[in-house]
């Protein structure tokens, strides 16, 4: 214990020695500092008050005025609401009293029939908003769906397994079943709705629709993608270059390279199918206007009308002419599959046995665009032969090409022409000595419109096919830069392709004058060979763009031909100058 007790007096003397320490103020000092800071903060507080109050009495004032303000005006709309409104809400009640009157009135004027045919139609009403509340409730519709899409599957599955027995006999047989379908059901159609297929035919504009405008509409459109494309990735490469030689920091090329490949892509292979079809397209007019030029088989080709012959004798020949009305009917059905027909039913596509597809258009194109490249290649070696001399595989043309390169070259050092100039010069010539073996013609009686079928439907064609082989080696070689230069050529067949569409048009439309007129087919051969020259094709096309693009009054040919016709006399300026001259016979008689 007394051990405790001495610990605890150790304790306790060490607590008053810390007290001392901590000097602790009296609390008399203490009272006094806490009543001074009271008053500090007393004083500081009104000091601050004052301050606010001096500060935002304006804003305060202001606020109030425009409440009151407010206040009025709610005061005078609510007045007036009310006011204007009891009065609307009166005269909604007399004029739906005048209107039920009215209703009441005319109803008991009816006749009972009449009456009927109301309540007839307001149950009908009734009846399909129930039912229509009815269907979407229960889902018959996503119902009814989902059931033809079982069923399209199950038929579609039915179909590709009987065209993959087939497949197994013959494939030539299995490619050509959906085509085989398709003219049965052509065939069909004719068959039970004869009237319907000769009124799309002959009344409708669905011909030319689908076999001319839709693809010049379509070239018109890949045209301006095309030109889209290309001054976009020129504008990004430019401004990449900015941006290497300025020591900015140039964002990734990643994505936009592989967006150019993507669009590059899909511009391939429009522009591929519509060369094709133009090729195709080139082709049979050509085999028709040649049929029709032919001295015994021109008579097949020759279209009547459908009541020409009748009540005549008629000969061998004449039975074999083709009616317009047939021949509309064959072209529309023709042309139909030609444009619109699937490389498959059920979206598989399968690949003939020489790698291309299944679609009408390739296998037309398949067929005859060898022909046409051999008859290029004959024609090209016979004007060779026919021109060459004794010196080897030379012949005057590539040496005449030679000489006029070596004249253009001086002219150019002397800066007679530029050197883009010359290139154009040479390319020209070059481009002209494909349309020797049809000049030929020009000089033989009787067949220059076998040139003209040669120069304006065949070598565009052989062109076009060449277009689309360089396209397609393009391919293979994966390369973006060589591959949209090849597209980029290709845009020059498209452009022409345009404009062949509007000069045929322009000499189909003058064709009865043209026939009277001498030598108008050899001005039509210049013409074509004119066209075919690529400066003159992208020349006349850019022409065409800009009259498309300005408005209709603006253009160049409306203002030719207002001009045309301001320049020709009128009965207006007749009459004034008759008026005039009796003025003057008049005028000696009165002095």
């Amino acid at each position: 214990m007394r051990l405790i007790a001495s610990r605890m007096q150790v304790l306790v003397d060490n607590a008053y020695d810390l007290l001392e320490k901590l000097d602790l103020p009296p609390w008399q000092e203490y009272k006094e500092a806490a009543a001074a800071a009271f008053h500090d903060v007393r004083v500081a507080s009104a000091s601050s008050f004052k301050l606010g109050h001096l500060t935002f009495r304006p804003v305060f004032i202001l606020l109030g005025i425009i409440l009151q303000c407010l206040a009025v005006i709610l005061q005078i709309i609510l007045e007036n609401s009310i006011y204007h409104g009891f009065r609307a809400a009166k005269e909604f009640c007399v004029q739906l009293q005048t209107a039920i009157i009215w209703f009441i009135r005319y109803q008991r004027s009816l006749s009972p029939s009449a009456i009927y045919a109301e309540v007839a139609v307001t149950t009908a009403i009734a009846t399909l908003w129930l039912l229509r509340r009815h269907v979407k409730k229960h889902r018959y519709y996503e119902r009814v769906l989902a059931w033809y899409e079982v069923k399209k599957q199950k038929a579609l599955k039915r179909y590709n397994n009987f065209v993959e027995q087939v497949g197994k006999t013959s494939t030539f047989l299995a490619l050509l079943l959906p085509h085989l379908m398709y003219f049965m059901f052509a065939t069909t159609i004719k068959k039970v709705f004869p009237w319907l297929v000769t009124y799309l035919a002959t009344k409708t504009p669905l011909n030319p629709i689908i076999q001319y405008f839709h693809p010049l509409y379509c070239t018109f459109l890949i045209i301006g993608k095309l030109t889209q494309h290309l001054r976009t990735y020129n504008v990004d490469e430019a401004d990449g270059i900015e941006k290497k030689t300025t020591g900015k920091r140039m964002p990734s090329n990643v994505k936009r390279q592989q967006k150019q490949k993507a669009e590059l892509e899909d511009l391939r292979k429009e522009v591929v199918d519509i060369l094709k079809y133009w090729v195709v397209y080139a082709i049979i007019i050509a085999a028709v206007r040649t049929g029709k030029l032919l001295p015994f088989f021109g008579n097949m080709f020759s279209v009547v009308g459908g009541n020409v012959t009748q009540g005549k004798r008629q000969g061998m020949w004449s039975k074999l002419r083709f009616s317009s009305k047939f021949v509309e009917e064959i072209s529309l059905v023709f042309f139909t599959w030609l444009r619109f027909m699937p490389s498959s039913v059920t979206g598989q596509v399968r690949a003939s046995s020489n790698g291309r597809g299944n679609s009408p258009i390739e296998i037309i194109y398949s067929k005859f665009s060898p022909l046409v490249k051999s008859a290029m290649r004959s024609s090209a070696s016979l004007s060779n032969k026919a021109a060459g001399s004794h010196l080897g595989n030379d012949s005057y043309l590539s040496w005449f090409v030679g000489k006029l390169d070596f004249l253009l070259t001086i002219f150019v050092l002397g800066r007679a022409i530029s050197q883009e100039t010359k290139q154009k010069i040479v390319t020209s010539v070059i481009e002209l000595s494909d349309l020797l073996p049809a000049a030929i013609t020009l000089f033989v009686p009787g067949f220059s419109s076998y040139g003209v079928i040669y120069v304006s439907l065949l070598i565009p064609a052989a062109y076009s096919i060449k277009s689309c082989d360089e396209i397609e080696m393009a391919k293979k070689c994966s390369n973006v830069e060589t591959m949209e230069s090849k597209v980029n050529d290709a845009s020059r067949f498209l452009r022409f392709w345009v404009i062949h569409a509007f000069v045929t048009w322009i000499l189909d439309s003058f064709s009865p004058i043209l026939v009277w007129v001498p030598f108008s087919t050899h001005v039509i051969w210049l013409l074509w060979a004119f066209l075919q020259l690529q400066t003159s094709t992208r020349k006349i096309y850019g022409w065409l763009e800009s009259e498309v693009e300005k408005p209709f009054d603006q253009t160049q040919t409306i203002q030719s031909v207002k001009r045309v016709i301001a320049a020709l006399p009128s009965n207006v300026d007749s009459q004034k100058a008759a008026s005039t001259d009796e003025a003057l016979v008049e005028k000696p008689k009165e002095d």
